[in-house]
């Protein structure tokens, strides 16, 4: 036996070393970026097993090859531009599911550079490889064929008695992750459902009205505003000329807070809702937003939009949009996106409201591409040179937005709030938001609020933020309790924020600036 062992490996030597060089191209990006000791455990264990395959079956060793470096391209992808702390790629899959098609185009035209082209010809060469084996390599395999798939089948069965590596372990968990997003999207709709009749459902006292000092309140929801790019908080170039001309009047507070989370389907629900970093889901589903509680205190409410939506009921978002008297969505899967003016236009040409209203203007902002989120005639920059200024270019135009709103409703009694949902990484050589792990810039946000009545518990607020930076994650209270429809300040002081999904929480002291 032993004889025949030494002869077949001898006669098909060329056959053997072909392949396994192959298994080891095919596994070697995702080794490289395997993040924990566990998972390069399995990913070895996959080797092992692909070194197995040709032993026995060609068709099914291509297969497994195929499968591997079309995710090595994935993978690679989310670990080179994202980080990869956490074998789950499902995050990412969802965003993307769930992200409208103009800025879908717009993240493949910012965040695909050479990396990804080289993770690709490396692909493709591992596959003309794998062709080249097909072609021309044979073998005469009868020991080491019932060998090779005896080890195949013992490891196999070895590994799935201690864990399901179909689910649990990238790569192959990915199609389980690719069908459960899938899934969960039908399941939103159902729970989105439920929510609406939760809140239609719901009794909301009425405050006390000598408390409601506002005719207008106006909350502008920023997109991906790192505070450290305004001139208002000290940076160097002059990005927000108004706030900082606001700023010379006593009607407006600078505050120092952080972002819940760094991403946005996670940050305007805990913003705007009861739900918090540590209980995200079920606060979410059984509580409204502040659209509701205004609309009960017998305020007209409006959710106001330059970001894309999929549908009514399919994401956290759109749910609380619908809760207002009346929505609007500029951007519905367009190819290119507009810029923030088109909320202008619209409020324009709103008719004029004698009564009490309450907005929610949720703006472009800062959202990359940086580049198509300002008008280049009245940028700051009127030639942008690199990434940087092309950021602080969207910061001046996001000023001027609020300017403009501003100038609308100057002379009601108005209560002004500008926020951001999270913030923003920006370097020359990357950017963005949604690290794992995160930076501290992804969380830096501005918090101001201009008033032109006197508000005692603004004064207040404005003195409990020199004990320590708020988390926005209970703004909702916050913004209710200036406008005098709750007693109830409620204010976060939490360090604990999120990154990406609930699962991960960080305290945000810990974490490092980007720079």
């Amino acid at each position: 036996m032993k004889k025949k062992i030494q002869a077949e490996f001898y006669t098909n030597k060329s056959y053997f070393y072909f392949g396994t060089l192959i298994a080891l191209l095919s596994m070697l990006p995702q080794l490289f970026f395997s993040p924990n000791s566990t998972h390069t455990t399995y990913l070895l264990i996959t080797l092992v097993l692909l070194i197995m395959i040709p032993k026995f079956s060609k068709i099914l060793f291509s297969i497994f090859i195929i499968f591997i470096n079309l995710s090595n391209i994935l993978i690679g992808h989310i670990a080179l531009h994202w980080g990869y702390a956490l074998a789950d790629i499902k995050p990412r899959i969802e965003v993307a599911f769930l992200s409208p098609i103009y800025e879908t185009k717009e993240y493949m035209t910012h965040y695909i550079d050479y990396r990804d082209y080289a993770l690709v010809f490396f692909s493709i060469f591992v596959l003309f490889l794998l062709f080249k084996f097909l072609r021309h390599f044979t073998h005469s395999y009868k020991v080491f064929r019932i060998i090779g798939l005896g080890v195949f089948v013992s490891i196999l069965l070895a590994v799935t008695f201690y864990i399901n590596p179909v689910r649990e372990f990238e790569p192959f968990s990915v199609p389980c992750e690719v069908c459960s997003v899938m899934d969960d999207k039908k399941k939103i709709d159902q729970i989105m459902q439920k929510r609406e009749e939760y809140i239609s459902h719901l009794k909301i006292l009425k405050a006390n009205k000598k408390h409601q000092i506002y005719d207008k309140v106006i909350v502008v929801m920023g997109e991906s505003a790192n505070k450290y790019h305004m001139s208002l908080y000290g940076y160097k170039f002059p990005t927000t000329p108004f706030l900082d001309s606001l700023r010379q009047s006593r009607y407006l507070y600078v505050f120092n807070a952080i972002a819940p989370t760094n991403q946005t389907r996670y940050s305007l629900p805990i913003d705007l809702t009861e739900a918090n970093v540590h209980y995200y889901e079920n606060r979410y589903f059984h509580s409204c937003s502040i659209l509701t509680n205004f609309k009960a205190n017998d305020y007209e409410t409006y959710w106001i939009s330059n970001q894309g939506r999929v549908g009514k009921n399919d994401s956290s978002i759109s749910s609380m949009a619908y809760e207002a008297n009346l929505s609007f969505f500029a951007n519905l899967n367009y190819l290119e996106a507009k810029t923030d003016e088109v909320l202008l236009d619209y409020l324009n040409k709103l008719q004029t409201n004698p009564g009490k209203e309450m907005y929610l203007v949720h703006i472009m902002g800062s959202h990359s591409d940086y580049v198509n989120r300002y008008n280049t005639e009245t940028a700051l920059f009127k030639n942008a040179k690199n990434i940087v200024e092309e950021y602080d270019n969207s910061i001046h135009y996001s000023d001027y937005i609020l300017s403009q709103i501003f100038e609308r409703f100057k002379h009601e009694k108005l209560l002004l709030i500008y926020l951001s949902d999270h913030g923003e990484n920006i370097n020359l050589e990357n950017n963005g938001h949604g690290f794992l792990p995160p930076f501290k810039d992804e969380y830096t946000v501005p918090f101001v609020i201009y008033s032109n009545v006197k508000n005692p518990r603004l004064d207040e607020l404005y003195k409990d933020n020199k004990k320590g930076y708020f988390n926005l994650e209970n703004f909702n209270y916050i913004v209710q309790y200036l406008s005098g429809i709750t007693n109830h300040k409620n204010l976060s002081f939490s360090h604990d924020v999120m990154a990406v999904e609930p699962s991960n929480i960080f305290n945000f002291d810990e974490l490092e600036f980007y720079n």
